[in-house]
């Protein structure tokens, strides 16, 4: 009981983000009962937590030692090595946590990225449809609440059928795979009906492509369902994956009018920036931003909402526009101003996704381990000909990224 309570509160810090204390508290016990193998799984997820993977490996072997069927540090173990870029021994790690326990949905979807990281594509879309299963990805959740009776398609003939597509994940997700749609209607003359978790999202398409429906809508009379990034394993199977993006984005003259007219004073280069994700660790210090335009006479435009405008606010060539997107249609003003723009410089976030669909230039500085979809080129992508990659080296350090960066500019522009 006493060891149990001593594991509580070490959970209650690290909840907390007292790692460095948690790692203290946690030592002293492992010194009491030294072949532990939860503790010492619990001891290398703490260095996880502060970014030492060498040391957490370690850690992480030595529970295996004392448990060799300890599935979660079997599981670490192969995030671990994935964090250092040893992504054969990431493979292996998990493909051994699956043959110990192969009914952890997690485990399979971390395993799946790792392989379609490395173009795997064939058993790394399987492993993929396993996300549906997980816990953590709260669309599932949501899937399940649809009680669809329809089959779940699998490449059939689609000719006068009706397809529904169920969006996924992030706004990125939606606006980087919807060409598929277009993919799909052109080639079966299928109708399709796509649900989206929003109505913010509505304004994106057309009526004339497809219908949409909404959370909490009743489900149509359809033939077929599928959830949208399950559509990538469709077209793999037909030697199809990589299909050309479609600008879907429907004009709005309004607001273009507005942008133009905002946009008209400030003469020269102009770039759209943004710094700032969903994950901390792919987030890129405003610093680099700053360094760039204290260089550059060049105007940086920013993308993004949340923004500490004080940072910047020196910079006459910074310039943040706060009645940006602030309506209920979601980047409504950022899709104009994007248009305007000579180039667009951005975190791995949804604004990436948008600017390349909008066939803008877009330049992407991605961390040391980055998504599964920018695949190992350190510079180009297949998804999209006008997106270049700058991968950082080490974890935590975009140094010689904006270095790249910046004589890329001088290269382009002076």
């Amino acid at each position: 009981m006493d060891l149990e309570i001593k594991v509580r509160s070490i959970h209650s810090l690290l909840q907390n983000k007292k790692f460095l204390q948690a790692r203290n508290e946690l030592d002293k016990l492992i010194e009491k009962i030294p072949n532990n193998s939860y503790l010492l799984n619990l001891r290398g997820l703490i260095c996880q937590y502060l970014y030492k993977y060498e040391e957490a490996i370690q850690f992480f072997n030595l529970a295996i030692k004392n448990d060799p069927k300890n599935v979660a540090a079997l599981n670490n173990l192969a995030n671990s090595y994935k964090n250092i870029g040893s992504f054969d021994q990431a493979v292996n790690s998990y493909k051994s946590s699956i043959q110990v326990k192969n009914d952890n949905p997690d485990v399979h979807v971390n395993y799946s990225t790792q392989l379609l990281m490395l173009e795997k594509f064939n058993e790394g879309f399987k492993e993929y449809e396993w996300r549906k299963k997980s816990k953590s990805f709260l669309d599932y959740i949501n899937y399940e609440k649809l009680n669809l009776t329809s089959k779940v398609w699998d490449g059939e003939q689609l000719q006068n059928k009706k397809l529904l597509v169920i969006s996924e994940q992030g706004i990125g997700d939606l606006i980087q795979f919807t060409r598929y749609l277009y993919e799909i209607k052109k080639k079966y003359s299928a109708k399709i009906i796509i649900y989206l978790k929003s109505k913010k999202f509505s304004h994106f398409f057309s009526q004339n492509s497809f219908s949409t429906i909404f959370e909490g809508d009743n489900i149509p009379q359809h033939d077929y369902h599928i959830h949208l990034l399950s559509i990538l394993k469709v077209f793999y199977k037909k030697n199809n994956l990589f299909v050309r993006p479609v600008n879907f984005f429907q004009k709005n003259i309004k607001v273009e009018k507005k942008w133009i007219e905002n946009l008209k004073k400030y003469n020269g280069i102009k770039i759209g920036i943004n710094c700032k994700t969903s994950l901390l660790k792919k987030n890129i210090p405003i610093q680099f931003f700053i360094d760039l335009a204290k260089i550059n006479k060049f105007y940086f435009i920013v993308l993004q909402k949340e923004f500490d405008f004080n940072a910047t606010k020196k910079f006459k060539n910074i310039l943040y526009f706060d009645d940006m997107d602030i309506s209920k249609d979601a980047f409504i003003d950022s899709i104009e101003i994007i248009k305007k723009l000579d180039l667009i410089i951005t975190a791995d976030t949804s604004i990436a996704h948008l600017s390349a669909t909008l066939g803008k230039e877009t330049w992407i500085p991605l961390p040391f381990i980055s998504d599964w979809r920018w695949f190992l080129d350190n510079k180009n992508t297949k998804w999209y000909e006008n997106v270049t990659l700058y991968k950082s080296k080490k974890a935590d350090d975009w140094t010689d990224v904006f270095k790249d960066i910046h004589l890329d500019l001088k290269k382009k522009f002076l």
